[in-house]
């Protein structure tokens, strides 16, 4: 599923992270000129992989959007089978629902409609009943669509605000990640050139 992907993902790049840091340490203290080379080299590399995930978010933001929709469609979709079925298998659907309806005050995935157009829903619970999660004043259960403290916004449309909201955040945090990489790159390169006019040391 795409959230044990992720979580795979973040496992990943934390062992990158990790090696990076423990190959830049090293090479460091026994000033290693071998080892700071691979060191500036694999910041290099992280340093163009961020400009190309950049420029690819930039460039296929629509695809990106498109993602999260589908994502968005398949727990709502889990959401109301295990409202229905209480299969344990989409429980956590459920909770990660709750949380982003409850969090970003939205309700469904393009609104009310997610749930009250719904055949599988409506059976249950008619046309006007929405999860807890899409009220202002409801903490479990469910409740009715038709009252004023209803989120009735889509949850789409509030992950896409969210984002324009705060891409200046987002871009800021990224140059300066980027910058910090470039500093490494060039104190490794000065370091390195230290090294080969002192002379060689062997570990």
């Amino acid at each position: 599923s795409s959230g044990i992907n992720a979580e795979y993902g973040l496992m990943i790049l934390g062992v990158l992270v990790f090696i990076l840091g423990f190959v830049g340490c090293y090479g460091s203290f026994r000033e290693n000129r071998a080892l700071l080379i691979f060191y500036v080299i694999l910041l290099i590399l992280v340093l163009i992989g961020e400009v190309v995930a950049v420029i690819v978010s930039l460039i296929y933001k629509g695809e990106i959007n498109e993602q999260v929709e589908i994502a968005l469609d398949a727990k709502t979709d889990e959401y109301i089978n295990y409202d229905k079925t209480g299969n344990e298998e989409y429980e956590d659907s459920k909770e990660v629902v709750d949380k982003i309806q409850d969090a970003l005050k939205c309700c469904g995935v393009h609104g009310i409609e997610t749930y009250t157009d719904n055949t599988t829903w409506v059976k249950k619970h008619g046309d006007e009943l929405v999860p807890a999660s899409c009220c202002d004043d409801v903490e479990t259960g469910y409740c009715n669509s038709t009252t004023a403290a209803v989120n009735d916004v889509g949850c789409l449309d509030k992950v896409a605000d969210t984002l324009s909201d705060n891409v200046g955040l987002i871009v800021g945090i990224s140059l300066g990640f980027i910058l910090i990489q470039i500093i490494g790159v060039c104190l490794g390169c000065v370091l390195c050139q230290r090294i080969a006019r002192d002379g060689y040391k062997e570990v």
